[in-house]
């Protein structure tokens, strides 16, 4: 990035001007830098560039927030089933099996989500429970995303 004096630019300023192709330029005042200045191209595809940054990060921001939504809905499904009924806590579990076995049945998604969910479905529901409420079960966000407590719990 080529450096200048205020003085200079003002002096030399169509040279200024032309040296913008080649990139920014300093200007600077009392050696402080008092401006960038660079060409509108130039400016164009940095703001389109932040733009972009922007928007990923915002898109990001928006994808953990529903991560941390499907979260929240699993853990209070976790502690329904823990504090409901014996009978009604059995009846939801084998509903939820049962959407499982429709996934494989329709070919409705991987065979590793329904895998993972019936291995889930089997364990005692304290561990069901404690698995379904963590941020750390093993393919945790896949599994909130295709999980049948969407279709089992209203």
């Amino acid at each position: 990035m080529q450096q200048v004096t205020s003085s200079y630019a003002k002096q030399n300023f169509g040279a200024l001007l032309e040296s913008l192709a080649q990139g920014p330029v300093v200007i600077e005042r009392h050696k402080k830098i008092r401006a960038i200045v660079c060409s509108p191209e130039m400016f164009r595809d940095q703001s389109s560039a932040d733009r972009v940054l922007a928007e990923r990060r915002a898109a990001r921001a928006a994808q953990l927030l529903v991560e941390k939504d499907r979260l929240i809905k699993h853990q209070k499904v976790a502690i329904d089933l823990l504090l409901m009924p014996k009978a009604k806590r059995v009846e939801l579990i084998r509903r939820a099996r049962a959407e499982v076995a429709r996934w494989r049945r329709d070919r409705l998604c991987s065979p590793e989500y329904a895998d993972r969910w019936d291995d889930l479905l089997s364990r005692p529901v304290e561990e069901l429970a404690r698995a379904m409420g963590s941020d750390s079960l093993d393919w945790g966000p896949a599994l909130r995303q295709n999980s049948p407590w969407h279709v089992v719990v209203p």
